[in-house]
């Protein structure tokens, strides 16, 4: 590892700061993050929607599953390019796909869960560490960082939530205001179209491949910030940089070991002439008494004056006082080995192993419930949806000059419109089937028509509340009628026989 290659500030952060630095570090190599990201997940995707076409709800849940298997993308570029190596796709692509053999089965079973996964994959991927060296590792490396790792996991995925359900938002802005109305209704209906499941992958996809990038290099940044903590990469780096700054050319080294050698042969020569000469010279000449005999010179109690007195200097006043909690536990009284009942040897060692058979277990009835809830989403999303207060409102009397009182209709309406259609009353015959019609929306299915209402409102309303062939057929009636009414263009004999017989097929008697 090129500690002095590093392409980011390494010092020691709070959590948030090492969070904030890992966005950086997207926002930096965004290219080959995100290039890197869409040359794998995007034709994944697209397989994967293509083989469940018949079951649409199961290609985002599998695109959730793997999410393990894509966030080594990310971490494999930024963990090069942190050092000054950023890879190219082609490179990452061969790169990744090894560690998605070697860690397949725990990524996609048990690991799938762990909410501290961006921050302990460094330790898997980059450290190569596996079973109790992978355990010991993290349990050093989470001290003062898990929580933060977790609360990562819950923030981000609840922004790709917000995400998901903004893309939706900006579409039902988007479309005109005739067709807003109908757009949560198709969205939640029981059996959505095809194209609404592809649309919804898609705003999935979208926000996965918006956020996933950001949570792989924040969970990265911390871990980076754990090791410097830890061993002091910050500490070595500006050594290492001092070292490089102070380091003399190859010339001057030179020059100053030939100096040096020169002094060390003058010095050496002088001693071995002048041996006593020299020694007494320079013992008489030091101006500080060597530290042995200014110590034999004083007495224990001078002694301890002089500590006190340096002690007593401002650089040593600095008091810094700290308190942790400390379980003292229940002062038992020793017991001698093997004084333990046999009942109680074999329960320590079972209780482990079923306390990991009940963890798994809960861990598949939560996978259970998610995806029941997944599948059953329209059913309790229903829940929540907003059904205003109705308002009683009195039916119409009058529809643009048409009476359709019940009490003003006759029994059999299809058969007295026929009977008036032979005797050559054409006008009444069509204006008793549609004032029928009407009649039936207005008193029985309760439609809300104002006074005002034109033959183009009540269209409208009844093709949204109608069935296809009963809105057909009432558009075909009104058609019809406006014909007679306002242009005097009677339908064919055998088009009034079929509206006729179709007439009690849709609407039953208002008698």
């Amino acid at each position: 590892m090129q500690l002095e290659s590093v392409a980011v500030a390494l010092r020691p952060r709070n959590l948030w700061e090492a969070i904030d630095l890992g966005f950086s570090m997207v926002h930096a190599w965004w290219k080959p993050v995100f290039g890197a990201w869409l040359a794998v997940v995007l034709p994944v995707a697209v397989l994967i929607n293509l083989l469940c076409w018949e079951v649409q709800w199961l290609a985002p849940l599998l695109m959730w599953w793997l999410k393990p298997l894509f966030d080594r993308i990310p971490l494999y570029v930024l963990s090069r390019a942190t050092f000054g190596d950023p890879p190219k796709i082609r490179e990452t692509i061969r790169a990744v796909l090894p560690l998605w053999r070697n860690s397949f089965l725990w990524d996609l079973t048990l690991g799938r869960f762990d909410l501290a996964r961006s921050f302990n994959m460094p330790v898997r991927d980059l450290e190569g560490l596996r079973g109790k060296a992978r355990r010991q590792r993290l349990k050093v490396l989470q001290k003062k960082t898990r929580n933060g790792a977790v609360w990562l996991t819950v923030v981000c995925l609840n922004l790709e939530f917000v995400l998901n359900i903004a893309l939706f938002a900006l579409l039902y802005f988007l479309l005109p205001q005739t067709m807003q109305a109908d757009f949560f209704k198709q969205i939640f209906a029981t059996h959505p179209a095809a194209w609404q499941d592809v649309l919804e992958h898609v705003f999935y996809l979208v926000a996965m491949t918006a956020m996933e990038p950001f949570y792989v290099a924040a969970g990265f940044a911390l871990y980076l910030n754990r090791r410097t903590l830890l061993e002091g990469w910050d500490i070595e780096i500006a050594f290492r940089r001092m070292a490089q700054r102070h380091q003399p050319s190859a010339r001057s080294a030179a020059s100053a070991g030939v100096l040096m050698s020169i002094l060390m042969a003058c010095v050496l020569g002088s001693a071995l002439i002048f041996p006593a000469q020299s020694m007494a010279a320079v013992a008489a000449t030091s101006p500080v008494p060597p530290a042995q005999a200014v110590a034999a010179s004083q007495t224990p109690e001078q002694l301890k004056q002089r500590i006190s007195a340096v002690l007593k200097q401002p650089e040593f006043q600095t008091e810094k006082v700290e308190q942790h909690w400390k379980y003292m536990g229940k002062q038992a009284s020793k017991k001698q080995p093997g004084s333990e009942p046999a009942w109680l040897k074999f329960l320590a060692r079972i209780v482990p192993g079923m306390a990991r058979v009940f963890e798994g277990l809960l861990w598949l009835l939560l996978a259970a419930v998610i995806v029941w809830l997944i599948v059953k989403r329209k059913r309790w999303l229903g829940w929540f949806e907003h059904t205003p207060a109705v308002r009683p409102v009195q039916p119409v009397q009058v529809l643009f000059g048409l009476d359709i009182q019940p009490q003003s209709l006759p029994e059999n309406i299809a058969q007295e419109a026929w009977k008036l259609w032979q005797v050559g009353q054409q006008r009444e015959a069509l204006s008793l089937l549609y004032r029928g019609a009407l009649a039936y929306w207005v008193t029985r299915e309760k439609i809300a028509l104002g006074a005002n209402a034109t033959e183009g409102d009540c269209m409208r309303l009844f093709r949204a509340g109608a069935t296809q062939e009963t809105g057909d057929y009432f558009c075909q009636l009104t058609h019809a009628w406006q014909n007679t009414a306002y242009a005097g263009r009677h339908p064919h004999t055998e088009e009034m026989q079929q509206l006729c017989r179709s007439w009690d097929i849709h609407f039953r008697p208002t008698a």
